[in-house]
This record gives C-alpha cells, sequence and structure tokens, in this order.
C-alpha cells in the first residue's frame, strides 16, 4: 500500500494522492483552482486514477480523472 501524501490547509483538510484510499469518505474535488464538487466517495481505482462521487439528490453520480487535471481535498 502507499502511503498517500497530505497537503494540508488551515482547516486541517488537505490535498489526497492516493485517491484509492478515500472511498466513504468526504470530499471536496478541485480543477483548475475552482472548487467543482463536493460529495461522498462511492468508488475508486486501485491505481488511484479515477474515483466516482456518489449520487447525491438530483445530482448523477460522476467519475472524475486525475489525468485530466482533478484535485481530491479531504
Amino acid at each position: 500500500m502507499r502511503q498517500t501524501t497530505v497537503v494540508k490547509t488551515r482547516t486541517g483538510r488537505g490535498r489526497r494522492d492516493d485517491w484509492s484510499q478515500l472511498v466513504g469518505r468526504t470530499v471536496e474535488v478541485w480543477f483548475q483552482g475552482e472548487q467543482v464538487a463536493t460529495g461522498v466517495v462511492d468508488l475508486a481505482a486501485s491505481d488511484d486514477t479515477v474515483l466516482w462521487l456518489a449520487a447525491q439528490g438530483i445530482q448523477r453520480r460522476k467519475l472524475y480523472d486525475k489525468l485530466a487535471g482533478y484535485e481530491v481535498w479531504a
């Protein structure tokens, strides 16, 4: 298992590099410096390249790809 690198902020939240360890956690998804989503990680690839945020209310389940430039903070 890889160790997750965490870059912490004053609030204690931090960027997570190993997405495979985040299933079941509430996270923020960021793209180019803007927060684009908040939700619970439903599923993450074992190679940590993609993750799914669970559907919530009228929002559908959504896939985010690390190679496209998304960052995840938890």
